[in-house]
């Protein structure tokens, strides 16, 4: 596995929970996660547009759209779910218990997932250290929380 394709995924982590401060302030200002989320995804649109049209994008390939997954579409869906939660909890709960708490959520439906390869995805099975990993960071958020 290359190292830095571990330090971009560490790196892009890392710029997410900056992302759930700023957005929890947005939030604040514009009365509400909702709107914040409306406003990140105009300016996230703008700047994925601008980078295609900036860097010669050839245009998007569009056979075999009729024939895809009703299920595809909805990817959009769950990052607007996550911006409206994140800027919801984050002032209630703090960075670091909103992230671990969603993290252990995604690691905990990621083995599901991986387990049955469901979604066209690679069947990896679950084991006990995997599900231990998961148990680990559920007891690090109990740490986070005890006062």
């Amino acid at each position: 596995m290359n190292n830095l394709y571990l330090l971009l995924a560490l790196a892009t982590g890392a710029t997410v929970a900056v992302m759930v401060v700023f957005n929890a302030r947005l939030g604040a200002l514009l009365g509400g996660p909702i709107w914040a989320a409306a406003a990140q995804f105009t300016v996230a649109l703008t700047a994925v547009l601008s980078l295609a049209l900036l860097t010669w994008q050839p245009a998007p390939v569009t056979t075999g759209i009729g024939g895809a997954p009703w299920w595809i579409w909805t990817g959009g869906i769950f990052s607007a779910t996550f911006i409206v939660v994140s800027t919801f909890l984050t002032p209630r709960l703090g960075v670091a218990v909103t992230l671990s708490t969603i993290i252990v959520g995604q690691l905990s439906a990621a083995l599901i997932v991986d387990h049955y390869g469901l979604f066209g995805g690679t069947v990896v099975r679950a084991s006990f250290t995997r599900v231990a990993g998961v148990a680990l960071l559920l007891a690090g958020i109990t740490l986070m929380r005890w006062r």
